[in-house]
């Protein structure tokens, strides 16, 4: 079976409701969905799709990648700390989780994975990322991810 291409997923054609669905049905099938079938895994699985999107992205440059998550509105980020070998990223208004009740741990593992696949293609070099604060998950300000580059 033929894997479809993220060029393929990106193309649109809604011309009554346009290009972006809600972002309740984005997190019914990402917190509710995956979380029911998937169980405790799901938080890695969760890392792990968006470390491998964020890697098949290909940027080139950071500033593309924070192009594109204005674009597709997943929040709006800040990089206040940024070395060779530690990045601390913040997303304010983050599309998983912002203005939920705190559910008591952190929910945004693929933005996390995301993050991380798209800097280890920028640098290339091996990326971690620790989500470190949460809105939704822990009543945090914003989704904060602590970046290991190696």
């Amino acid at each position: 079976m033929k894997s479809i291409e993220l060029s393929n997923a990106l193309k649109i054609n809604r011309p009554e409701l346009g290009n972006f669905s809600g972002v309740g049905l984005y997190r019914l099938l990402r917190l509710v969905a995956w979380e029911d079938i998937m169980g405790p895994g799901a938080s890695a699985i969760s890392y792990y799709a968006g470390k491998k999107l964020g890697q098949d992205l290909n940027l080139k440059a950071l500033d593309e990648f924070l192009e594109l998550c204005i674009q597709l509105k997943i929040g709006i980020i800040e990089i206040p700390t940024m070395t060779d070998t530690h990045m601390h990223v913040d997303i304010y208004e983050c599309v998983t989780c912002s203005g939920m009740d705190p559910v008591g741990r952190p929910i945004c593992h693929f933005e996390g994975g995301l993050i991380a696949g798209a800097v280890e293609t920028i640098t290339g070099k091996s990326v971690l990322a620790k989500e470190v604060s949460c809105i939704g998950g822990l009543g945090d300000a914003t989704c904060g991810y602590h970046l290991d580059i190696k």
